[in-house]
């Protein structure tokens, strides 16, 4: 099982699917405040240019990125997961890894996808 970016990661398959490359996708975050969802839209804004690297450290669809609801974000509260076999699966996959770690409900804000989806 993987854990990437401080989260704990769920269910992971084992071979991460790159053939075609991957892909960030925003999702409307839902129960943030205004702050919250500006600092989102900040990291989404950022996330594109950043799949290379985590493609490099094992990184496939289908994933998701998720934070956490009624708390003030920070890096350390991003949860992420990979290699699921559907975006469905992933995006589970990481509310609940996203609950585990922060104790609080989350809302997804991405999901990683094949490139060219």
């Amino acid at each position: 099982m993987k854990s990437f970016l401080l989260a704990l990661g769920l269910g992971l398959a084992a071979t991460p699917l790159l053939a075609e490359g991957l892909a960030f996708e925003p999702v409307a975050p839902e129960g943030l405040d205004a702050a919250a969802t500006e600092m989102v839209a900040a990291l989404q804004a950022n996330l594109p240019g950043q799949m290379p690297a985590f493609e490099q450290q094992g990184y496939g669809y289908y994933g998701a990125i998720a934070v956490p609801k009624g708390v003030d974000l920070k890096p350390e509260l991003l949860s992420s997961v990979a290699n699921f076999a559907t975006p469905e699966e992933a995006a589970k996959g990481v509310l609940e890894a996203c609950l585990q770690q922060t104790g609080a409900e989350c809302t997804v804000i991405g999901m990683l996808v094949p490139a060219g989806s």
